[in-house]
């Protein structure tokens, strides 16, 4: 059996490979992906494993949005250490899920699932399970509408239309509001808007999940933008995208040059 890992965390990862060799001694590690990012750029020099475990949450986000862009072709197993993204999972090729601290017996038994299911007849049942999750005839995806927000000594709730993007600088994540202003300053005789931002407890990765993704994009590290507040996109160096958004923000938003079509397909889907 040969198996691909994504998971950022280093331990966890030899955590893994040694329970998998443990219960399996011929099983191939292909290799380990830390983050989304190096999973876009590796996943074409990749052999085709039999088996993916796939922690969710990376360093640079949800892995999600790396498995959803990408050939799957082989089943997933999640590892986590949260069980709230159980339905999500289950829409792409998952199996099974398992939370963090892995234990020798729940993967073992995983693993008896895959072979279970790989066997032919199985696989027109796991198939069509897998597109009535994907096609949600079932299940309505629901998504936040609106955040209560505590500010000084007051709760703000505020519509999650109301959003132009969600920032993080300096460790904390704001939200910062469409066509609204705190005032305006005097600087250098120019006159420059300050909007307004409130500081959310919640992390860009657990917006991500919660954001209805027709319209909020994750352009990197830094931002998750609502399609509102989207001006211009201009080209950048490198192939990369420049994001001109309303109000602007102190810093650049861009989008990398892997990023770029993904934005673009989402910019016409909707």
């Amino acid at each position: 059996m040969r198996v691909l890992i994504i998971e950022d965390e280093q331990m966890a990862a030899n955590h893994l490979t040694a329970l998998l060799r443990d219960i399996e001694p011929s099983l191939t590690v292909l290799g380990i992906l830390d983050s989304v990012d190096d999973g876009r750029l590796q996943w074409p020099h990749l052999p085709t494993p039999d088996l993916i475990f796939s922690d969710i949450q990376l360093a640079d986000g949800l892995s999600f949005s790396l498995l959803e862009q990408v050939p799957v072709p082989c089943p997933i197993i999640f590892t986590t250490a949260y069980d709230d993204y159980a339905i999500r999972a289950f829409k792409l090729n998952s199996i099974d899920y398992l939370l963090k601290p892995i234990e020798a017996e729940a993967l073992a038994a995983s693993l008896h699932k895959y072979r279970s299911l790989a066997r032919p007849a199985t696989t027109d049942l796991v198939r069509q399970m897998q597109t009535l999750l994907s096609s949600q005839a079932f299940l309505t995806q629901t998504y936040r509408q609106s955040f209560l927000i505590q500010f000084r000594d007051k709760l703000l709730p505020i519509k999650v239309s109301d959003i132009a993007y969600f920032s993080i600088e300096g460790g904390v994540v704001s939200a910062t509001l469409v066509n609204r202003v705190t005032d305006h300053r005097v600087t250098d005789h120019r006159v420059t808007v300050q909007p307004i931002s409130y500081p959310i407890d919640l992390k860009l990765e657990e917006l991500e999940t919660q954001l209805d993704p027709q319209q909020f994009f994750r352009a990197n590290r830094q931002f998750v933008v609502s399609r509102n507040s989207i001006r211009e996109a201009e080209l950048y160096f490198n192939g990369r995208l420049q994001l001109k958004l309303q109000p602007e923000p102190t810093t650049p938003v861009l989008i990398s040059k892997d990023r770029a079509p993904q934005f673009k397909k989402w910019m016409e889907a909707f």
